[in-house]
C-alpha cells in the first residue's frame, strides 16, 4: 500500500466515478497544465462513451504536470479519488 503525502491535494472524489476524466478536462485551467495533448483533452471532454476515453485518460495521468500559482508542480494519481501529488514526492511502500 502506498501512502499519499500530506501535501497531496484531492482534486476529485470517487463519487464522480467514470466521469472523473471528463470532470478533470472540464475544470482544469489550461494555463496550469502541461504535457497533455489537446486531442486527449478533447476526447475526455466527449465523455466515457468515446472509444478512446480510457486510453486518453491513461496518457493524461502518465504525462500531465500541473503548476500552481506558487510554481509548485504536481502529477496526477488516481486510486478511486483523483489526487494532485507534488512531483518531488518519493513513494514509500508500507
Amino acid at each position: 500500500m502506498f501512502e499519499l503525502p500530506e501535501s497531496a491535494i484531492l482534486y476529485a472524489s470517487d463519487r464522480h466515478g467514470v466521469y472523473i476524466p471528463q470532470y478533470f478536462s472540464e475544470s482544469i485551467k489550461p494555463e496550469c497544465l502541461s504535457g497533455v495533448s489537446g486531442e486527449d483533452l478533447a476526447i475526455l471532454l466527449a465523455g466515457p462513451d468515446h472509444d478512446e476515453y480510457w486510453d486518453a485518460w491513461v496518457d493524461v495521468c502518465n504525462d500531465a504536470i500541473l503548476t500552481d500559482s506558487n510554481g509548485i508542480t504536481y502529477y496526477l494519481w488516481q486510486d478511486g479519488d483523483l489526487w494532485l501529488v507534488p512531483t518531488d514526492h518519493e513513494w514509500k511502500e508500507d
